[in-house]
């Protein structure tokens, strides 16, 4: 199996579940070890400082295991030690604040650590850009143990919720969200780390897995920068399995993948791997590679139809409609036979079968319609075949159009025949161009070829569209056309919208000629 195929079987796009791994790699920040052995250094700078408060938390024992034992040892020592010791303090209005308002010491002075720790490793940029790239329509959103705020500055788009409290009592929406499960640098008190905190955070785990749950059930989850032994994990995966039956388990399998970090893998590996609570076992993907940019790329090719900023503001919105009956300032609300409403305005109906189809007929614009002829965007990006756009897009947009409009593209791949479009489309090359195109004709001489042309005018575009349009029939090589016009949308996606109206009245002429010659062309 291929990562590709991997990703292929989600049924839509994923969340992120990160650890630390994700902020060392890019930030280069320390592990928990890590983190708590500056703290205890700070303390005591002997060498075995952090080594004392470990042998000491083995002796002493611990219910939430050896890691918040020992930091709540290091908290205690540090914490008393600041308040006698001004020396220790970092003089920065957020840790004193903070200290000030009632947070320990040591959560307030971690919190600035990380913070000013937190700077992009060169190395890694390209890979960054991937990820965030992703951000957009590629993942659904992120639920992360890390303090830290890299996922909230890479991608700003997404509204974050800090701590249990937040995630369990909130309204989330699911999408494009980022759920800081352990709390967050921006609010110190929030850090859970230590023995009390885990103790507190164990007994809500309940609350907290049975929101998850609803998440797990409706999105694939992708861990990443975690160990496979990783306690954290475990124990939230554990109270998740509690809930659910075993066929709902089951459902959960393909959709699971764990991220495996190897240094110097090349490539990757996919295997399956399975974990076991007690009597019952979840089986996932393991993805073996060193390589995130390789998961990136994958995820890539997993799109949202809709950027996923605009799907949360259309979930928030319903949401609230649903709960208090009082429309947000994004929502209209009528009756469906209202007839003040004017129907090919309407964009969500309930009780009827067919709205979807119904929707074509606002959701496709003459922008749109235009562009994918070249680019195969529509069809591509929400699913919509041929005898569909024909039937309920292709009145609206004729309808908006004071000319023809290319279609010969939909009617070869349509399964009726549609006599009355064809009928109104231009079936000869020359009314496809004016006789201003005609007049001008000449001025294609010194150009053998269209892409001579393209290759002497393309830093002057306008003036480029403008002379292709005079070009006769019999100079067009209609593949050299396709990449040409290809070219305009692939640098930029609103390529139309952002011409002169001039020069889009030639494109768009550009793209009837390619509609014609490539599909219509007897």
């Amino acid at each position: 199996m291929t990562i590709q195929e991997v990703v292929a079987r989600f049924n839509t796009i994923p969340i992120l579940f990160a650890g630390s791994g994700i902020t060392r790699r890019y930030y280069d920040l320390p592990d928990w070890k890590g983190l708590l052995t500056e703290f205890a250094s700070r303390v005591n700078p002997d060498r075995f400082a952090y080594r004392s408060y470990e042998s000491k938390a083995l002796q002493m024992g611990f219910t939430q295991g050896p890691m918040p034992k020992v930091a709540t040892l290091i908290q205690q020592d540090f914490d008393a030690k600041w308040y006698s010791d001004p020396q220790l303090r970092t003089n920065e209005t957020f840790v004193l604040d903070a200290v000030e308002n009632g947070c320990s010491p040591f959560k307030a002075e971690i919190a600035w650590y990380l913070r000013e720790k937190s700077v992009t490793k060169p190395e890694n940029k390209k890979e960054l850009q991937k990820l965030k790239n992703i951000s957009k329509k590629n993942l659904a959103g992120v639920i992360t143990t890390n303090y830290d705020t890299f996922f909230e500055k890479l991608f700003d788009d997404y509204t974050p919720y800090i701590g249990q409290d937040q995630l369990v009592f909130s309204s989330i929406q699911g999408i494009a969200e980022i759920y800081k499960i352990h709390g967050s640098v921006t609010v110190p008190d929030s850090l859970v780390i230590n023995e009390q905190d885990y103790e507190t955070f164990n007994e809500k785990g309940k609350y907290l897995a049975a929101k998850l749950m609803t998440i797990f059930m409706e999105y694939p989850i992708i861990y990443i920068g975690y160990s496979l032994n990783d306690s954290d994990i475990q124990n939230i995966l554990k109270d998740i399995l509690l809930c659910l039956p075993n066929d709902k388990i089951e459902r959960l399998q393909e959709r699971f993948v764990f991220v495996d970090y190897r240094q110097g893998t090349t490539g990757y590996s996919i295997t399956p791997y399975t974990l076991t609570f007690g009597e019952q076992m979840l089986s996932m993907t393991r993805l073996t590679l060193s390589d995130f940019g390789i998961l990136y790329d994958a995820l890539a090719a997993k799109k949202a139809s809709i950027p996923v900023k605009m799907l949360r503001r259309f979930k928030e919105e319903i949401y609230t409609y649903a709960v208090t009956s009082k429309p947000g300032p994004l929502l209209m609300v009528a009756d469906l036979d209202d007839k003040n409403i004017d129907e090919n305005k309407l964009a969500i109906s309930i009780g009827l079968s067919n709205t979807g189809e119904f929707g074509l007929q606002s959701v496709v614009d003459t922008n749109e319609w235009y562009r994918s002829i070249v680019l195969d965007e529509i069809e591509r990006l929400k699913g919509f075949n041929a005898d569909q756009l024909l039937q309920y897009a292709y009145p609206q947009v004729k309808k908006g159009t004071s000319g023809d409009i290319p279609v010969y593209k939909y009617l070869a791949q349509a399964k009726d025949d549609y006599p009355e479009i064809r009928a109104v489309t231009p079936n000869n090359f020359e009314k496809l161009t004016t006789a201003t195109n005609r007049k001008y004709r000449y001025t294609t001489d010194r150009y053998p070829t269209l892409a001579s042309l393209w290759d002497e005018l393309k830093g002057d575009k306008p003036k480029a569209f403008r002379i292709m349009c005079c070009f006769p029939e019999n100079k067009i090589d209609v593949d050299c056309l396709g990449k040409i016009l290809q070219s305009l949308f692939e640098q930029n996606d609103n390529g139309l919208e952002t011409l002169d109206s001039i020069t889009r009245t030639n494109v768009r002429r550009l793209i009837r000629m390619y509609d014609y010659l490539k599909w219509g062309k007897k």
